[in-house]
């Protein structure tokens, strides 16, 4: 597997659409350190959430 920055996957196709759901999520995580992502299997959980750690990993150094 290839990593990206901060040891996250790097993305090896296009992500289309999310883009309200990672707004929520960078909301929420303003206000927490922590979030559940919970949904039905194969809906894009994983990558909605890859995809938000990317944006927010130089907020969390660790």
């Amino acid at each position: 597997m290839v990593r990206g920055p901060g040891n996250l996957p790097v993305d090896l196709s296009s992500f289309v659409g999310r883009a309200e759901e990672l707004a929520e999520g960078l909301r929420h995580l303003t206000e927490a350190r922590i979030m559940t992502v919970t949904g039905p299997a194969g809906v894009g959980k994983t990558r909605t959430a890859l995809r938000l750690a990317a944006r927010l990993r130089r907020r969390f150094a660790g």
